[in-house]
């Protein structure tokens, strides 16, 4: 059986995600990455939300052969399950442990200016 590579992405939308907004928020994320790349590139990248970090922060699941196309797909969002927000990936990687500064709350990365 061959292992598929993953890429995990830290997100930050521009919108407050409540607690009873996940389940909507999660349908409306995979809908709206369909519309942009397509449902054969959808299904290859089969992107799947693995943790609410916070109100604007999650963590999200691809495929490494289509990081690139998801990460793209998740930048020209502006709306999803009818409210209207951006989403902005902040950083990636192989594991969910070196994610570990972003998880944290602390910066996810350099900055520049």
């Amino acid at each position: 059986m061959i292992r598929t590579k993953r890429r995990y992405i830290v997100v930050e939308t521009s919108a407050k995600i409540g607690a009873g907004e996940r389940e909507a928020f999660e349908k409306g994320l995979y809908s709206a990455m369909m519309a942009q790349i397509g449902e054969a590139e959808y299904f290859k990248a089969n992107p799947k939300v693995i943790a609410f970090l916070d109100e604007r922060r999650i963590i999200l699941k691809v495929n490494l052969e289509k990081y690139d196309e998801s990460v793209v797909a998740l930048a020209l969002i502006k709306q999803i399950d009818s409210k209207v927000m951006g989403l902005y990936s902040i950083k990636s990687s192989g594991t969910i442990k070196a994610l570990g500064k972003a998880k944290n709350g602390t910066e996810a990365g350099p900055r520049h200016r």
